[in-house]
């Protein structure tokens, strides 16, 4: 959407204002886009840590890094790191690209009684024994000081992303099946170290006009606290009345270094380390999203949200949005279309795709608002 309408929009808008507020930055693509388009300040607000990471990698500094440097001090000394490993030579030993049913067991067993997190939690399941081992080798040797650290973590982020054997999220991985077997080799033959050594230099390479902050929060918390009158946030809420947390649990443990014990079939964290919103709650989210608008009103910051027009399954509606947004907000509206992730289809019963109406709203204060209850649309 950054390149159908919603970048300019929101490049064009934020000069007229001393902060650009993401409060749902995700990736954090759109805090990027205005930090490197901009000279106003960005401050991203996600629940997920990986989220946060992904953002600061860009918005926390105003100076390109130096890839080549990056690469020989963390990823040379990572491929070192990674042979001294007790397991390593037993790792390296799986033939991925011709793995069976029976090897992947093997390699399951082989990563339970290795010392990282990575090998411990995914892998033989979202990753080889090598890549797993590989993984926490790059976890172990990130540079200490920022912005080297979360720029380089966001490259293994992005890189775990590309290399897990999974459906397009990690909510669950490839299962050692006659019929998924060729997804798990394919992606089992995936070079960690290559693919991180190619996507670094494209984090190295972006960097902010103005430095800003990311931080782990809660939307609305964080709304009532922190922003101000002179600050246009961005909202893009979640949609789904599914957790986000269970389809990137495997990024957030990256981002954290940690995990506790994992279980089921997609290698789950405990729920007390799976970030939990209310705007993916069907009981809650309508709630929720009305506090949200009323809290922004009555600050009198502007504002720009982004939200398929049709029903969503947490049971929200986009026309229902315009209605409530208007008791606060002269509201323009414009939609682009696009596609969705249906967050876990893999076209077996359900496609990972959908394509979609996303309603664009621009929303500058009243001068005097009232309230009124979300209803569905």
């Amino acid at each position: 959407m950054l390149s159908n309408g919603l970048g300019h929009l929101l490049v064009d808008r934020a000069v007229e204002y001393e902060r650009f507020v993401d409060l749902f930055c995700g990736t954090g693509v759109v805090s990027w886009h205005v930090a490197e388009q901009t000279d106003v300040p960005t401050f991203a607000v996600d629940l997920q840590t990986y989220s946060v990471v992904m953002a600061r990698s860009v918005i926390g500094r105003t100076r390109q890094l130096d890839a080549s440097r990056l690469t020989s001090d963390w990823i040379d000394r990572a491929r070192s790191v990674r042979i001294s490993q007790p397991s390593w030579n037993e790792a390296v030993a799986f033939d991925t690209e011709r793995v069976s049913c029976s090897e992947v067991q093997l390699a399951r067993e082989l990563c339970a009684r290795a010392d990282g997190v990575i090998a411990r939690a995914y892998g033989g399941y979202y990753f080889s024994p090598e890549q797993a081992l590989t993984a926490d080798a790059l976890l172990s040797c990130l540079p200490a000081r920022e912005p080297a650290r979360s720029t380089c973590l966001a490259a293994l982020i992005w890189t775990i992303g590309r290399c897990a054997a999974s459906p397009g999220h990690t909510a669950q991985p490839f299962q050692p099946t006659e019929g998924s077997l060729p997804f798990l080799r394919e992606a089992w033959s995936k070079d960690v170290v290559l693919s991180c050594a190619d996507v670094l230099p494209l984090m190295a390479g972006r960097a902010a006009k103005q430095r800003g902050v990311a931080l782990v929060g809660d939307a609305v918390d964080v709304a009532r606290r922190q922003v101000r009158s002179s600050d246009l946030v961005f909202l893009d809420p979640p949609y789904s009345a599914a957790q986000y947390s269970r389809f990137y649990h495997v990024l957030e443990t990256v981002a954290r270094g940690t995990c506790g014990e994992v279980s089921g079939v997609g290698r789950y964290p405990p729920f007390s380390e799976r970030p939990r919103s209310v705007f993916s709650l069907l009981s809650a989210a309508k709630d929720a999203i009305e506090s949200l608008l009323a809290v922004l009103g009555d600050v009198g910051c502007g504002v720009v949200m982004t939200f398929p027009q049709h029903g969503c399954s947490n049971g929200i509606a986009g026309e229902a949005l315009i209605a409530v947004a208007r008791r606060w907000f002269e509201v323009d509206i414009s939609s682009v279309k696009t596609s969705h992730s249906t967050l876990g289809g893999n076209n077996f019963g359900r496609t990972p795709r959908r394509s979609s109406v996303e309603l664009i709203l621009s929303l500058r204060p009243k001068r005097r608002a009232s309230r009124t209850v979300l209803r569905a649309g």
